[in-house]
């Protein structure tokens, strides 16, 4: 995987700031998450988890577990140098345990491999003592749409 020198560099520029600051999607910042490290072909992030994010048993909601993998994957992918956009085709999740409001989660991305036509990206979710709350992986395929930065 080559990296997308250009792209490192802005979120090595950005790093603890929001993601929303630069990330065009609506679900980007709503999850509002902080960029803390950044390097080819993976990614680590922070949320808080809130209120609005829980489930009826008081824990994170598996959509939103699943919306902050699927979201840092995809951002993942522009740290590599890519021609086009790419869109998730698949997305395994295993849920292992819950996190509370105001609990502040991790999120960790790695790249295995980026083709022409397809990508495969791992993240895994961690509370702030380092047990692993989900892990998920996903293949996302190329579109039409070119990338440009």
């Amino acid at each position: 995987m080559e990296p997308n020198e250009q792209v490192l560099a802005y979120l090595n520029q950005n790093l603890h700031k929001k993601i929303a600051d630069g990330n065009p999607a609506p679900i980007g910042k709503w999850l509002d998450g902080t960029l803390v490290k950044a390097e080819a072909g993976k990614l680590t992030a922070e949320f808080i988890v809130r209120p609005d994010q829980l489930n009826h048993a008081g824990v994170i909601h598996g959509g939103v577990i699943s919306a902050m993998l699927d979201e840092m994957m995809g951002m993942t992918l522009i740290t590599a140098k890519i021609d086009h956009l790419y869109v998730t085709i698949n997305l395994y999740i295993d849920f292992l345990y819950g996190a509370k409001a105001n609990e502040v989660i991790t999120v960790t991305t790695e790249i295995h491999r980026v083709g022409k036509k397809i990508a495969n990206v791992e993240a895994k979710l961690h509370n702030a003592e380092g047990k692993l709350l989900a892990k998920g992986v996903s293949n996302l395929a190329a579109t039409s749409i070119p990338f440009s930065f």
